[in-house]
């Protein structure tokens, strides 16, 4: 029996679905992450007597430190709200974008405007990046601030109909805020790898600080210096690339997403489907591409998607491989697959 033709409802329903999981996951994980921070002690005199010469003696004990569990709050919150509110600029600087205001772009206004008129989102703002590498990504924490960036070889290489496919697929992660969901995961991997460094310096401070005092009181300070660099060490081996993992698997559910809302909005697979064939069969990329914004393109930088590819064999690429999105949307049209290698 065959499987049915996929649905673009279902396919949006499913990558939600995982969705969820996969940012909840990402919460948990960072969650722990500064649960374990918030373990760091520090050294506290107690039961302090003196002799008869007025010669002070205390004995030291490990007492929790909430001051270390609320500064740790603070950066967190402060370091993902500021990240947050700036990443959509950021990445339109990164990329040397430029708005697209020239008559040279009517063409791509126009799509931007009916491709926002169906997904029922504001009309964002058009950018073009001077990179012959035809590629495209949209930015925006929410659709009333939102942008999006296509490439003069893009321009240059796409029909209308394949145009409009991608451009549909940008208008999808604005309309299902994929911008903010991935931003949101990007970050919770900063703020892991934050704390990690923290209990570095932690380690550090404390270490040096550790010559002062008594014998005991030194002691203590030594068990509580390893105890951070363990914790460090826990969060730098196995707490961030666990985040990383999730962070490109949610990344990989909202491309499948976008794709599935861009044939909603055009209601033609072919567009989408012609424009993938041809990213595929291009080589180039563009130039002004940062490891921070590689997930925001239609199509994965192929530099970064090499090196990704060699390091944990596709687990931590940001896209689904863009030969499984062809054969799926070609389903859509009752084509029949492509064989995948």
């Amino acid at each position: 029996m065959s499987n049915p033709r996929p649905t673009f409802f279902g396919l949006q329903d499913k990558a939600r679905r995982k969705s969820i999981w996969l940012l909840g996951a990402s919460f948990v994980l960072l969650w722990f992450a500064a649960n374990v921070v918030a373990f760091i002690g520090y050294v506290g005199n107690t039961n302090c007597t003196y002799d008869s010469y007025g010669y002070e003696t205390c004995d030291s004990s490990f007492v929790m430190n909430y001051q270390v569990l609320a500064i740790t709050a603070v950066i967190v919150v402060v370091y993902l709200w500021i990240a947050y509110m700036v990443s959509g600029r950021a990445a339109l600087s990164l990329a040397g974008a430029k708005l697209a205001d020239g008559p040279e772009y009517q063409r791509l206004r126009n799509v931007v405007e009916e491709m926002a008129t169906a997904a029922g989102v504001p009309v964002p703002k058009t950018y073009i990046v001077d990179d012959p590498s035809p590629n495209a990504f949209a930015t925006g924490r929410n659709p009333e601030h939102a942008a999006v960036t296509v490439t003069r070889g893009l321009l240059e290489t796409m029909n209308r109909a394949e145009l409009t496919g991608v451009v549909a697929h940008e208008i999808g992660h604005i309309k299902n805020r994929d911008i903010a969901v991935t931003t949101l995961a990007v970050l919770t991997v900063g703020a892991i790898a934050v704390l990690a460094d923290l209990s570095m310096r932690i380690a550090f401070v404390v270490m040096s600080t550790g010559r002062r005092g008594n014998s005991k009181e030194a002691g203590a300070r030594a068990g509580v210096a390893l105890i951070a660099f363990l914790i460090s060490f826990v969060l730098y081996i196995f707490a961030l690339p666990a985040a990383l993992i999730l962070r490109a698997a949610l990344s990989r559910q909202r491309e499948t997403l976008a794709d599935a809302s861009a044939v909603q909005y055009t209601r033609d697979p072919s567009g989408l489907r012609s424009a993938l064939e041809k990213l595929e069969a291009d080589t180039t990329s563009p130039a002004h591409v940062s490891t921070a914004t590689a997930h925001l393109w239609i199509d994965h930088p192929k530099p970064a998607r090499a090196v990704q590819r060699g390091m944990l064999s596709g687990l931590l690429d940001t896209h689904p491989p863009i030969a499984q999105r062809i054969s799926i949307l070609r389903q859509m049209e009752g084509l029949g697959p492509t064989t995948l290698v």
